[in-house]
């Protein structure tokens, strides 16, 4: 669990993501990036949850009330997730944590260390902000970064890593992808989910599932489909490899199988749709689709109009004025 200060004005303010689309967010990201973590193995969060701006309108440091309004929503959020490492990034942040239980630490000594606290460990480093870099270079913080992800790895050797399971309704969905497929590339998968979910929007004004997709580099990237939890949903699921590409197709089913998944008549015309219109496509030519789809470009027009990096935002499907619709039916 990652706690800063407070939302930036340009970064978690306005995308609702903490520590994304501002500098400091950019820097979190390449520093995370660096040490070989991802925002999947982290929780981040504020010391303070709202943004405290100056009267220029500037960013404000949180005042004393402020962080004392916002100590029981942190206390709660401790509670809740019971993280097993806890890093505060910057002073303002292993400040507020006094009040929940008390430290004593100062940043500049215990910057980089590790210590008992709270029933789990704490580790001050700096904020990835312009103005820490004055007093903790990128340099030294990569290095802050990597000694996390280390600490991390640890605990994880120690307990195995625990892994969900993909939802009933993504999964069903996802097999008869595949099964009209015959054989699909992982990275094909998401993005013909994602053709899919915006072909059922077009058409009713309704997701088709509740599946979360994030904008990455090479397009839409369906959580719900992360491979072991797939694995988990899709009994008979096999995965060979191409290099290091996955490739996906489904074990021939015996006489005695009895899981046969019916889905309703128009989930089945939009799935066979997509696959004709798309599923003979490449792996360059599905991204290209993709990348020409409404939610798509709409991200893009907003980061070239902002000059902002929307990579691992969420994708929305509804425009600004769809009130009810974001919500899955099937």
């Amino acid at each position: 669990m990652f706690i800063g200060e407070a939302p930036g004005r340009l970064g978690a303010d306005a995308h609702e993501i903490p520590f994304h689309g501002d500098k400091a967010g950019h820097n979190f990201e390449e520093l995370l990036a660096f040490a070989g973590l991802a925002r999947s193995d982290i929780f981040v969060t504020n010391a303070v949850l709202c943004n405290p701006k100056a009267v220029t309108g500037n960013n404000a440091t949180p005042n004393k009330s402020e962080i004392s309004n916002c100590s029981s929503y942190l206390s709660e959020q401790l509670g809740l997730l019971r993280p097993r490492i806890v890093v505060t990034l910057g002073s303002v942040a292993l400040e507020a944590i006094n009040a929940i239980e008390m430290h004593g630490l100062r940043l500049a000594q215990a910057v980089r260390t590790m210590h008992k606290w709270n029933h789990t460990t704490l580790i001050p480093i700096y904020h990835p902000g312009a103005r820490a870099m004055i007093h903790r270079s990128m340099a030294n913080q990569r290095s802050d970064y990597q000694f996390i992800a280390e600490q991390f790895r640890r605990l994880d050797m120690r307990r195995a890593p625990m892994v969900g399971i993909t939802k009933r309704q993504v999964a069903d969905i996802a097999r008869e992808i595949i099964r009209l497929k015959g054989v699909v590339s992982y990275f094909a998968l998401h993005k013909l989910l994602y053709l899919v979910e915006c072909e059922s929007w077009k058409r009713s004004g309704r997701r088709m599932t509740d599946a979360f997709f994030l904008r990455q580099k090479d397009g839409p990237y369906c959580t719900d489909l992360h491979l072991l939890k797939l694995k988990k949903a899709l009994g008979g699921l096999v995965v060979s490899y191409e290099g290091t590409r996955p490739i996906l197709k489904l074990a021939q089913r015996s006489l005695f199988d009895t899981e046969d998944v019916k889905l309703p008549a128009e989930v089945e015309q939009i799935l066979v749709s997509v696959i004709d219109s798309a599923g003979s496509l490449s792996d360059a030519e599905l991204k290209t689709r993709v990348y020409l789809t409404s939610p798509m470009r709409k991200m893009l027009r907003l980061e070239k109009s902002k000059m902002i990096n929307l990579y691992n935002s969420q994708i929305r499907f509804e425009s600004d004025s769809d009130d009810g619709k974001r919500t899955a039916v099937a």
